[in-house]
C-alpha cells in the first residue's frame, strides 16, 4: 500500500482501523470527504443513488490505496435509509463514523411546494440522518465504540437562501437533532457534531454559476468561495480521535460569510 500521510510525516493515518460510511459521497463535498478520511486510514462505504456512481468512486479510490466499498439508497424514502444502515454494518462489521452528507433542495416560494415536495426535501435533509443516526448509535453502544457522527447543515440556515424555506428550515432542525444527540450519547464517548458549509463554488453543477461565485466572494470576508476540501477539513476535525472533548457543535465553514452585519 502506497504512504497515505503527508510527505515527511511518518505518523501512522490517524484513522486506521475505523470504517467511515459517508452518505452522498459519489460526487462533490461527499466525495472529497471520503477520500480526505481514507487517506487519514479510515476504510469508505460509499453511497449513493446510482450503482454505476458507486463503483466508479469505488475503483478510483482503489488506485490511491483507499480500501472502499459501497451501497445505493434514496435517501428520500425512509425505509431505504433504513436499509443503508443495516446493510452498511452488515456488510462493514463494524461502523466508527457516520458522516450525513446527502442533501438537496428544490426551490421555489414557500407557498408553492406542495405536500409531496415537502416530504422529499424534509426525508433527505432530516429524517434520513436521524435513521442512519440511529442505526450508527445503536451499533456504537452494543459493541463500546467512541463513535463519531457527523452531520451536514447549510449556511442558510443561519443567513436563509431565496425560495428555500423547506431545505433551510430542514437543515436547521438538523442542528438541533445534532444537540440533542449529542447530549445523550457523550457519556457513552460517542460525539455528534454538525459542520455548516458556506458558500462552495466546487459543488456538483457549479460550473455555469463560476460568474456568480465571483460576485459572491465579493461578500464572503476572507475574499473567496470556499472549496469541498474546506469542508472535508471540518468533517476530519471531528472524526479525529483527537476531538473527543468537542460535541453537540455546529461549525461554520463559511469564511465568514454569515457573521457581517450589513454596513450601516
Amino acid at each position: 500500500m502506497a504512504d497515505r500521510t503527508p510527505t515527511g510525516d511518518t505518523r501512522s493515518p490517524r484513522l486506521t482501523g475505523k470504517t467511515a460510511l459517508v452518505t452522498g459521497s459519489t460526487r462533490g463535498i461527499g466525495r472529497t470527504v471520503a477520500e480526505c478520511l481514507g487517506c487519514e486510514g479510515a476504510t469508505i462505504i460509499i453511497s449513493g443513488r446510482e450503482q454505476a456512481d458507486v463503483d466508479r468512486d469505488i475503483a478510483e479510490l482503489a488506485t490511491i490505496d483507499i480500501p472502499a466499498s459501497g451501497l445505493t439508497a434514496d435517501l428520500s424514502r425512509p425505509e431505504a435509509a433504513h436499509r443503508l444502515g443495516e446493510r452498511a454494518i452488515a456488510m462493514a462489521g463494524r461502523l466508527d463514523i457516520l458522516v450525513n452528507n446527502a442533501g438537496m433542495s428544490r426551490r421555489g416560494p414557500f407557498w408553492d411546494v406542495s405536500d409531496a415536495d415537502w416530504e422529499y426535501q424534509v426525508n433527505t435533509n432530516y429524517r434520513a440522518p436521524f435513521i442512519l443516526a440511529q442505526h450508527a448509535a445503536r451499533h456504537m453502544l452494543q459493541h463500546g465504540l467512541l463513535g463519531r457522527i457527523i452531520n451536514t447543515s447549510t449556511v442558510g440556515a443561519h443567513r436563509c437562501h431565496a425560495d428555500a424555506a423547506v431545505y433551510d428550515s430542514a437543515k436547521a432542525a438538523v442542528e438541533g437533532m445534532t444537540r440533542n444527540m449529542a447530549h445523550e450519547l457523550a457519556r457513552n464517548g460517542i460525539t455528534v457534531n454538525c459542520v455548516i458549509p458556506g458558500p462552495i463554488g466546487d459543488r456538483p453543477g457549479s460550473e455555469h454559476e463560476r460568474p456568480f461565485w465571483g460576485h459572491v466572494s465579493q461578500n464572503v470576508p476572507v475574499g473567496r468561495v470556499g472549496t469541498a476540501a474546506d469542508v472535508a477539513a471540518a468533517v476530519l476535525f471531528f472524526a479525529l480521535p483527537e476531538s473527543s472533548f468537542t460535541t453537540g457543535q455546529s461549525l461554520l465553514v463559511d469564511g465568514g460569510y454569515a457573521a457581517p452585519l450589513p454596513e450601516e
